[in-house]
């Protein structure tokens, strides 16, 4: 029998040409235009390196680095909330709200009641006036007085701060994360100078439960230096830990630090709590501290990733030079990072019908994403004008690192005229259009859409 030759190399080629294009880094698409993973520095709103105190046009610290802030992280006493009884000064937080949208961040915050040296009484003055309990106490060479949380009177109106807050903000697209604060020094559920003021167990379980009820649709992160206490809240199913002394790496044999003796423990108790909520790590002091106390900054930055941080800053202070290189490593792992891997849809179709769209991608990130974020599309027309935008119920809340297939029914106005649209998506906040999260690919529009194939409509 005669062979052909030329058949058998046109086969050949036929079977190996699909696993050479798997092995390029081009995104392949199999109608529409050719995607590219776009490789650098990604601005996302609500994970990466935070700015402290302040918002990103504020921190002078960010404008030597190639990277941007999309967090920016405040802690707040009590008596800013809440000044005078029942008088909330919504004013304040909408404004941090409106300055973090502004600068292209999401709000983190903390509440606090107690704080020595900057506030001898952490309470309000007219909580004080009504005779509530106080201990007196001393740590930081600071003499400060400690509220007792397990005081009727100062529960009761607590807990109406903490749901009043949650009532107007939960949810909010400007709104990260909320810290499960309210307890112990700096709110950071700890009294390591005199441990006998903390609450009892079940008055620290029921403020968990406080801020699990008031902040139904909002990202939580509990406090490590409770173990008790992570544990219960990430038991509740959306919250991880965070910890304010990151850094503090000492070699073995140097003594107590908080890396080895609080934060390795604190992810072994709940080792999978980062599949539901943040990790956030606090510099210890700053990075200068780091720097001359010679800290292994390589391995502080593998913990980090280990531990599956989303968020991380350095109290806004500058990052010695000798430290850039890991703290950009670091950046590039922080929470999660979408890339559209592939993309097929039918390209000829008419008004009115209704488009399937198939779609890979790839979170190759650490962390998931927290917050319900949904895949949109929109069609642009030959004059450049937006048309058909669409919100799917695709929300990429909870993608885990790795893989994820979808496949999402895009239903055509019938008012729409004939021609050739450009289709673009989108990762948007729940239903507000204009809260997006970037997606790494190239393509990007002013406006955080990306080009993804063409539409002929009959």
């Amino acid at each position: 029998m005669k062979v052909n030759h030329k058949f058998e190399l046109f086969l050949f080629l036929v079977l190996l040409l699909p696993g050479l294009i798997r092995c390029t880094n081009d995104v392949q698409v199999e109608k529409g235009l050719e995607l590219k993973e776009y490789t650098g520095f990604l601005k996302t709103p609500g994970i990466g390196f935070q700015t402290f105190f302040r918002f990103a046009d504020e921190d002078l610290s960010f404008q030597s680095l190639p990277f941007s802030s999309g967090s920016a992280y405040f802690r707040w006493m009590w008596e800013e909330i809440e000044p005078q009884e029942g008088n909330y000064n919504w004013e304040f937080i909408d404004r941090h709200l409106e300055r973090a949208r502004d600068n292209g961040q999401t709000l983190e915050f903390r509440i606090m009641l107690e704080f020595p040296g900057a506030y001898e009484i952490g309470i309000p003055q007219w909580l004080v006036d009504k005779g509530v309990k106080l201990r007196k106490a001393h740590c930081e060479n600071e003499d400060y007085y400690s509220p007792d949380l397990e005081d009727p009177v100062i529960k009761m109106h607590h807990e109406k701060l903490i749901r009043a807050v949650g009532n107007r903000y939960d949810g909010h697209p400007d709104l990260g994360s909320v810290d499960i604060g309210s307890v112990g020094l700096w709110g950071e559920w700890h009294e390591y100078c005199q441990p006998e003021l903390m609450p009892d167990r079940a008055e620290r379980e029921a403020i968990i439960d406080l801020y699990y009820e008031s902040f139904p649709n909002t990202p939580l992160v509990a406090l490590v230096d409770d173990k008790e206490a992570i544990a219960y809240a990430a038991a509740k199913g959306k919250s991880a830990w965070r910890g304010d002394c990151w850094g503090n790496y000492l070699p073995e044999g140097s003594g107590w630090n908080h890396h080895r003796d609080s934060y390795w423990p604190a992810h072994q108790l709940i080792p999978n709590a980062w599949e539901n909520g943040p990790v956030a790590l606090e510099s210890c002091y700053t990075m200068k501290s780091w720097y001359s106390e010679g800290n292994a900054i390589e391995q502080i930055v593998n913990d980090a990733i280990v531990w599956h941080a989303s968020l991380a800053h350095n109290k806004s202070d500058y990052i010695p030079e000798a430290f850039r290189k890991e703290v950009e490593r670091l950046v590039m792992k922080l929470g999660f990072r979408l890339v559209l891997r592939k993309i097929n849809y039918t390209d000829e179709i008419k008004s009115g019908s209704t488009v399937r769209i198939s779609m890979e991608w790839e979170n190759i990130g650490i962390a998931p994403p927290y917050r319900d974020h949904r895949i949109a599309f929109r069609l642009r027309d030959a004059a450049g004008q937006i048309q058909g935008v669409y919100i799917s119920e695709q929300s990429i809340q909870g993608w885990l690192p790795g893989s994820v297939f979808v496949e999402i029914l895009f239903a055509l106005s019938a008012d729409l005229d004939g021609g050739v649209y450009k289709l673009e998506t989108g990762l948007v906040f729940h239903n507000a259009i204009d809260r997006l999260v970037p997606i790494a690919i190239d393509g990007r529009t002013k406006d955080g859409w990306y080009g993804v194939g063409n539409i002929e409509l009959e």
